[in-house]
C-alpha cells in the first residue's frame, strides 16, 4: 500500500506543479503573503495555521514539523520554510535568497470549556535577522459554535498605520446528514478590508473556497479571489502521521507553486479508509488502584512508580483502543493485575465495553493463577496456555493467624474492645481460633464472592465449559495443561512463539502494535462542560494532613471538599471511597463537610465505592 501511495503522490505533485509552472514566469512577484492569503482563515487545518490564522493553533491540528519549498517555471527558487509547531507555540524559519526570516506564533483556547468552549485567540510575529523591531504582526480570533460553522477574524500589522483586516466564515453542509462524515466538504467565504491609495479603506470582493476530502487521506481544495482574480489549488495525501501536498497559485502571468511535507504529532484518518486488522499488545501488569498517589514528594516534584496504575487510566486506554480503527483486538500476554475483586470487576466491565463493537480479546499465559483465570475467562475470546503450564483454579478461602496463646506464654494479656460481636479486627490477638461469629461473617463474604466468581466465569466461557463451573472448581487445580483444555477451561496449548500463527488461524489476523495511535480531531466544536469535583478517599482515615491516595487525612480531605463546595464552577461532588476505615473523629469531621456541601451549598454528593468501604469508609459514604 505504501508503494501505491508514493506513486499516487508523485503523480499528484507532478500534476499540481505542472498546473503552476505551465503558466508564464513570475514577474516581480511579491511573496510576502506566500499565496497563503487565499487560504480560508475559518477552516484552515494544516501546517500553515501559524501563518494564516494563528488562533487555530489552539485546535492542535498544526502540531508537528513541516518543510515547504517554493518553485516557479524558470528555476527551483532558493526559498523554503522550516516549520516547528508544538502545542500552543510555533516557530518558522524562512530562507529567501540569502535573507533569513523568523516567525513566532501562539494560539490557544481563550476560555475554559465550562464557560465558553471553541473560542480561540492567537498572534504571530514575523521579522528578519537584525530587524526584530520592524517585524509584522498578524492576530486572530476564531469561534466555532457548532460542528457546522466556523468564524474567524484576523488583523495584520496592528503596529503600522494601515492595518489589514479579514473576516471569514466556513460551513460544513454535511453535518446534518447521518450517512456522510461532516468533514467531507467545507465551503468558505472570506472578506478583506484594506487600504487603497485612491479610495482609502475599502471592503473588497470575497474569496470563495471549497475544500473536500471525499476519501480519507486525499484532500482537494480551491479558492478564488474575486477581487484579484487569483486562484489557489491545493492537493494533499496523508498516511499515518505524514502528509505531503502541493499548492498552485494562478493569476495571469503571476503563477507559482509550493510543495510541502509535514510530519504530524497525531495520526490522520487511515488512507482511503483502509484498515489492516491488528492486535494491540496491551501491557497488563502491576497494581491497579482507584487513585495513583506519588511514591515520593520532593518539593514541587512528585515521583511515581511504574508498577502502579489507576483504573481511570486503564479505562482511557481501552476507550482509545475501542475507537481506533486500526485496532481489531487486544492481546494480553501473561497479564497479572494485582487488585481488589471490585476493581477487577470494573476491569471486566471495561473490557466488555471494548468488545461491544465486535473487537476481540486474546490472552496467553505461561501459568494461570486463580484470580488471573477469573479475570481472563470473563473477557477473552481465546485463552492460550503454555504446554508446561498449569491452571491454579481452586476457589476462594480466608485464613487468619491467632496469637492469644503465644501472647499468654509471654505474659501478655490482650483486651479486645468490640462495639458488637462482628467487629473482629482484633480477634487475631484476643482469640485462640476463629469464633463462630467471625466464621459466620467470613462464610457470608466468601459465598457472596464465590457466587460472583462463578457468574464472571460463566459470562465469558459458559458455553465452552464441559461441566458446571462449580464442578470444575472442585476438581481443580489443573497442573497439566491438557486437563484444562479437556475441561474447556482454555482454548489452546501453545508456546509463546506459536502465538502469531494461532491468532492467524483463529481470528484471521496476527499483526501486532505495541502502542495506540493518537488521531487528530476532525470536529470543529466541543460541547460546553459542567465541572464535577472528583475527590479520592483512599487508605486509612487519620487526623491531620496527608497525601491523597496514600491516606485519608481529615484536614487535607476537608480542604478539598470545602474548596469544591464553595467554588461555583463545580456543579457537584463525587467521592470515590476505597477505605477500610480508621479514626472515628476524622470520619465524622469529613462527613460534616460533605453534609455542608449538600445543605449549605445545595450541591449533590455522589459516592462511588471501590474495593472496600468499611467502618469509617462506609460512615463517610452514608
Amino acid at each position: 500500500m505504501k508503494r501505491a501511495f508514493l506513486t499516487i503522490l508523485f503523480i499528484a505533485l507532478l500534476l499540481a506543479s505542472s498546473a503552476a509552472f505551465a503558466q508564464n514566469a513570475i514577474a516581480n512577484a511579491d511573496y510576502t503573503q506566500l499565496g497563503w492569503q487565499e487560504f480560508p482563515i475559518a477552516s484552515i487545518d494544516n501546517l500553515f495555521i501559524p501563518y494564516s490564522n494563528p488562533s487555530l493553533l489552539g485546535t492542535g491540528n498544526a502540531d508537528g514539523i513541516g518543510l515547504v519549498h517554493l518553485a516557479d517555471k524558470e528555476r527551483f527558487q532558493k526559498r523554503y520554510w522550516l516549520m516547528l509547531n508544538a502545542g500552543n507555540l510555533a516557530y518558522s524559519y524562512e530562507r529567501d535568497h540569502g535573507t533569513n526570516y523568523h516567525m513566532l506564533a501562539t494560539g490557544f483556547e481563550a476560555l475554559p470549556a465550562h464557560i465558553l468552549p471553541n473560542l480561540y485567540l492567537g498572534t504571530n510575529y514575523r521579522f528578519t535577522d537584525g530587524g526584530f523591531e520592524d517585524g509584522t504582526f498578524r492576530s486572530g480570533l476564531s469561534y466555532r459554535p457548532h460542528d457546522s460553522a466556523s468564524m474567524a477574524f484576523t488583523l495584520e500589522n496592528p503596529m503600522h498605520d494601515r492595518p489589514f483586516y479579514r473576516a471569514g466564515l466556513a460551513i460544513r453542509p454535511f453535518v446534518f446528514l447521518d450517512n456522510v462524515a461532516d468533514y467531507r466538504m467545507e465551503i468558505s467565504a472570506d472578506m478583506n478590508y484594506s487600504y487603497w491609495d485612491a479610495d482609502g479603506y475599502k471592503l473588497k470582493k470575497p474569496i470563495l473556497g471549497i475544500n473536500t476530502q471525499v476519501l480519507d487521506g486525499i484532500k482537494l481544495g480551491a479558492t478564488y479571489n474575486l477581487e484579484e482574480e487569483t486562484a489557489l489549488l491545493s492537493f494533499s495525501l496523508s498516511l499515518g502521521k505524514s502528509e505531503i501536498g502541493s499548492l498552485a497559485r494562478m493569476h495571469e502571468d503571476d503563477n507559482y507553486g509550493y510543495a510541502y511535507a509535514f510530519l504530524s504529532d497525531e495520526s490522520f484518518k487511515n488512507f482511503l479508509g483502509l484498515n489492516s486488522p491488528k492486535w494491540y499488545e496491551m501491557k497488563a501488569r502491576g497494581t491497579v488502584v482507584t487513585y495513583k498517589a506519588p511514591k515520593y514528594k520532593l518539593g514541587p516534584f512528585h515521583i511515581y512508580t511504574q508498577d502502579t496504575r489507576d483504573i481511570e487510566s486503564i479505562a482511557a486506554t481501552l476507550k482509545q483502543a475501542k475507537e481506533d480503527p486500526g485496532v481489531s483486538g487486544i492481546l494480553l500476554v501473561n497479564p497479572s493485575y494485582a487488585t481488589s475483586f471490585a476493581l477487577q470487576q470494573e476491569l471486566v466491565s471495561l473490557f466488555q465495553d471494548f468488545k461491544s463493537d465486535g473487537k476481540k480479546v486474546s490472552v496467553y499465559y505461561d501459568n494461570i493463577s486463580n484470580g488471573g483465570y477469573i479475570f481472563a475467562s470473563a473477557i477473552a475470546d481465546k485463552i492460550y496456555l503454555n504446554p508446561m503450564g498449569g491452571l491454579d483454579l481452586r476457589g476462594l478461602s480466608i485464613s487468619s493467624p491467632y496469637l492469644k496463646d503465644t501472647l499468654n506464654s509471654l505474659g501478655i494479656e490482650m483486651l479486645n474492645f468490640r462495639s458488637h460481636k462482628y467487629k473482629n479486627a482484633g480477634n487475631m490477638f484476643s482469640e485462640s481460633n476463629m469464633t463462630a461469629d467471625e466464621r459466620e461473617v467470613y462464610e457470608s463474604i466468601l459465598q457472596n464472592l464465590y457466587d460472583q466468581m462463578v457468574a464472571q466465569i460463566n459470562l465469558g466461557r459458559g458455553s465452552k465449559l464441559h461441566q458446571p463451573v462449580q464442578t470444575l472448581v472442585d476438581e481443580g487445580p489443573y497442573y497439566i495443561a491438557q486437563d484444562a483444555l479437556d475441561a474447556g477451561l482454555i482454548d489452546g496449548i501453545i508456546y509463546q512463539d506459536e502465538l502469531p500463527s494461532s491468532l492467524k488461524e483463529d481470528f484471521g489476523f496476527s499483526g501486532k502494535n505495541g502502542s495506540l495511535a493518537d488521531y487528530r480531531s476532525y470536529d470543529w466544536s466541543k460541547p460546553k462542560e459542567n465541572l464535577i469535583a472528583m475527590i479520592y478517599a483512599s487508605g486509612n482515615i487519620v487526623m491531620g494532613k496527608g497525601m491523597p491516595g496514600q491516606k485519608i487525612a481529615h484536614e487535607s480531605t476537608v480542604n478539598l471538599i470545602r474548596a469544591a463546595r464553595k467554588d461555583k464552577k463545580y456543579k457537584g461532588i463525587i467521592l470515590r471511597v476505597d477505605s477500610g476505615g480508621g479514626s472515628a473523629q476524622a470520619s465524622d469531621i469529613i462527613l460534616r463537610e460533605l453534609n455542608l456541601a449538600q445543605s449549605e451549598n445545595k450541591k449533590p454528593v455522589v459516592v462511588s465505592m471501590a474495593g472496600v468501604a468499611a467502618s469509617g469508609g462506609y460512615y463517610i459514604s452514608a
